[in-house]
């Protein structure tokens, strides 16, 4: 019941009336002790008529008491009223209390009334028909008791139900009727008393809300003057913050257009020597050494590969910072990839005294959609980090499928290990660029501490969770979960392996384009090796004039040179081909520019492939068998 009439109204009306109720409730209250004044005196005045009437024909000390408990309760309504102690809280009864005897008083009068139809109800026809008007006008009267709906019903009730039981109670015909008159009297007034009280709620609870508002518009309207009062100052004051803003603004945008232009041009300025030092290396690998001098070189080419494995981890740090690091969506194999980065690392492990194993469930799925180089990425840095720390026992990876369905899965891949462990006070700054657990793993293990802040990039990136579960002693467990696509037969139709014949050598004329002597002396050694010789070239200008004169069947070209660089000489090249008609001559970059968006850059320009500096004379060898024609050897 109670949720039916709570429902009857919209949420947003139901906490407006939530938010008045009390208020209404206090009013109403209020209101009924200050109209109920001339009530209370219409009652004493018929109770001091009654008494008149009938005084000597009924028991005068039942008259007597009757009259002065009516006297008495009405002077407590009337000095409750007229010291007004139901809005005092100053006085020894609080206004609540006092509200109380006020409401207690008029239904004792009520009670009074029904013992007047009860034990003074009179024996002659006229009196008793007086004593029924005089009842009834009583009631009549209360009115401004439905104030407190409540309070009138009870009011009316106690005067008008003993009379109607007492009338019923005496029979015949006409008593009969007079009882069945008065009961449906009684209700009448009680649903008119509610009628008008809800009537009544109504107005009052929309005059507080009037009252609220106009309350409200005038605090408005006084702070409306303040703000307007400050409005001034704050214009001016925001005035010099957006100035200060955009000054701010253009720094920062300068700040960040310096830091990639820094990051562009040291990630060449370094790759340049880098690509000489590892290319050396490479060729010096090749020819005829001894056991020591073999030693030596190995040593070298190791330290090669990690300073630019730490410039590459820079460099991708720096991308992922910036939101310009790209991801692949192909088929790829992981156990594929598991298998090759355990394979990459068995050697090392080996060296270390500890094992390298891996264990893939079943359920994994053979093909999966992503990029797997940096799959592999993520691998390679959980797998060496767990060899570098671990000294005995050995390292482990796990592929465990968590879920799958037709179209995805949920794969968590873990590498642990019985190294040293971490303790869990460290946790947090595993995953932060340039920390490691403390200053003297630094010191003893080394590492720039980039790797796991890579990890944690590159798996949030993917859309997965990482983490860590390690106590000292007791090793590591590195893991992380990731949602994949499962790639269907049509995109494993798609793929289209790369195979590099070894048993055909490459012929034709190769131009190089190169400033560096260094690098000119690398690549001409690399080209050689796989029975090429190049000519050179210098500089943009000198290329366009070797190309003008002598004919090539590919160009490998350096981007950044004196007096034209190779991105302006290629467009050059590309206007001269379209005047001539002279066909489509191969140009591949071959550059230290390996930030993001270069590769692109390459190929806008008109270069048909892109090759990074330092260069590996496999890659070399199998970008060139895609654009020459090969020999059988």
């Amino acid at each position: 019941m109670l949720n039916f009439f709570r429902n009857r109204y919209p949420p947003e009306v139901e906490d407006e009336i939530d938010d008045y109720a009390e208020a209404v409730r206090e009013t109403q209250k209020t209101r009924l002790i200050e109209s109920s004044g001339f009530s209370n005196l219409a009652s004493l005045l018929m109770a001091i008529t009654w008494v008149g009437l009938v005084w000597g024909k009924l028991p005068p000390v039942v008259l007597s008491v009757w009259l002065a408990m009516m006297v008495v309760l009405f002077f407590i309504c009337a000095a409750i009223q007229h010291l007004k102690l139901y809005k005092r809280d100053d006085f020894y009864l609080s206004a609540d209390v006092a509200r109380r005897w006020y409401f207690l008083a008029v239904i004792f009068v009520a009670m009074g009334w029904g013992i007047a139809s009860t034990l003074m109800f009179p024996y002659k026809q006229i009196e008793q028909i007086i004593l029924a008007f005089i009842l009834v006008g009583v009631s009549a009267s209360g009115i401004s008791y439905s104030n407190v709906a409540w309070v009138y019903s009870a009011y009316v009730g106690f005067i008008l139900v003993p009379l109607a039981v007492r009338l019923f109670y005496i029979g015949g015909e006409v008593y009969y009727a007079l009882s069945a008159m008065t009961a449906f009297f009684l209700g009448a007034i009680i649903v008119a008393a509610y009628r008008i009280n809800k009537s009544s709620t109504d107005a009052l609870r929309l005059s507080l809300k009037n009252a609220d508002l106009i309350k409200n518009l005038t605090r408005a309207s006084s702070d409306m003057e303040k703000l307007n009062h400050s409005l001034t100052t704050e214009i001016a004051h925001v005035k010099t913050v957006e100035e200060q803003l955009m000054k701010a603004k253009e720094h920062a945008e300068k700040m960040s257009r310096a830091k990639g232009d820094f990051l562009a041009n040291m990630s060449h300025e370094i790759r340049t020597p880098m690509n000489g030092v590892i290319g050396t290396l490479q060729l010096l690998e090749d020819t005829r050494l001894s056991s020591e001098q073999y030693e030596y070189v190995n040593v070298a080419y190791k330290s090669a590969d990690a300073l630019l494995s730490i410039l590459n981890d820079v460099l991708d740090l720096s991308k992922i910072e910036a939101g310009q690091l790209s991801f692949e969506a192909i088929p790829y194999d992981l156990r594929e990839i598991v298998n090759d980065v355990v394979v990459l690392y068995a050697l090392k492990a080996e060296q270390n005294g500890i094992y390298l194993n891996s264990e893939v469930d079943e359920g994994v799925p053979e093909r999966v959609i992503g990029d797997p180089t940096r799959m592999r990425q993520v691998l390679v840095n959980l797998i060496s980090n767990a060899i570098k720390f671990t000294h005995e026992g050995g390292v482990s990876v796990r592929i465990k499928l968590k879920l799958k369905d037709e179209n995805e899965a949920l794969i968590r891949i873990e590498v642990e290990d019985t190294g040293i462990g971490i303790p869990l006070r460290k946790h947090h700054k595993l995953f932060l660029a340039f920390s490691q657990a403390d200053g003297s793993t630094t010191r003893k293990y080394g590492g720039s501490g980039l790797g796991l802040a890579i990890v944690r990039q590159l798996v949030e990136l993917m859309h997965g969770n990482l983490g860590v579960d390690s106590e000292p002693g007791r090793g590591s467990k590195f893991w992380f979960v990731i949602p994949v696509n499962i790639a269907s037969e049509a995109q494993l139709k798609q793929i289209k392996p790369v195979v590099i014949d070894h048993r055909y050598e490459l012929s034709g004329r190769i131009l190089l384009v190169e400033d560096n002597p260094i690098n000119q002396m690398v690549a001409k050694k690399m080209l050689e090796k796989i029975g090429l010789k190049p000519e050179l070239a210098k500089d943009g200008v000198e290329a366009l004039e070797c190309l003008s004169r002598e004919s090539f069947d590919a160009v490998l070209m350096d981007c950044q040179m004196p007096n034209l660089d190779g991105y302006e000489a290629t467009r050059s090249w590309r206007e001269q081909e379209r005047l001539a008609d002279n066909g489509h001559l191969p140009i591949i970059a071959m550059t230290a520019n390996v930030m993001e968006g270069d590769r692109e850059r390459c190929l806008a320009a008109g270069m048909d492939d892109y090759l990074g500096k330092p260069v590996r004379q496999a890659e070399l060898g199998s970008i060139l068998q895609r654009w020459l024609k090969t020999e059988k050897e």
